[in-house]
């Protein structure tokens, strides 16, 4: 079965340039400009994966973060940051892969792969 994974990044190039990346390996994506439609589409999609920004407008990736771990049925959805924000913000836990752009696309592969299996 196809992995589905949700991009939440305010940057359409980003947004563009994942969705192709991640689709030319095989994999479904649904996309969000930012927390508050990245909880919509959390929630509507059940995504296996999320890739999240850190710095957007409305609700930045770290307010994301808080919201979908404290809602039961979402929490447990492996996330990747995908970020050119400096380091890892408190809130996010040390066992979230932190990926800086410009995107390494062979670290953000070895990570899906290993958080997919």
């Amino acid at each position: 079965m196809t992995k589905k994974i949700l991009i939440i990044d305010d940057d359409p190039a980003i947004v563009e340039f994942l969705e192709d990346f991640l689709q030319d390996n095989g994999f479904a994506t649904v996309s969000a400009f930012d927390g508050v439609q990245g909880i919509d589409q959390l929630r509507a999609h059940k995504p296996d994966l999320i890739t999240l920004d850190m710095d957007m407008p409305e609700k930045g990736g770290v307010l994301f973060y808080a919201a979908m771990r404290k809602d039961e049925t979402l929490r447990d959805t492996p996330v990747v940051v995908v970020s050119g924000v400096g380091p890892r913000p408190p809130a996010i836990g040390k066992d979230v892969p932190v990926i800086t752009k410009p995107i390494d696309t062979d670290a953000l592969m070895g990570h899906l792969s290993t958080m997919l299996d």
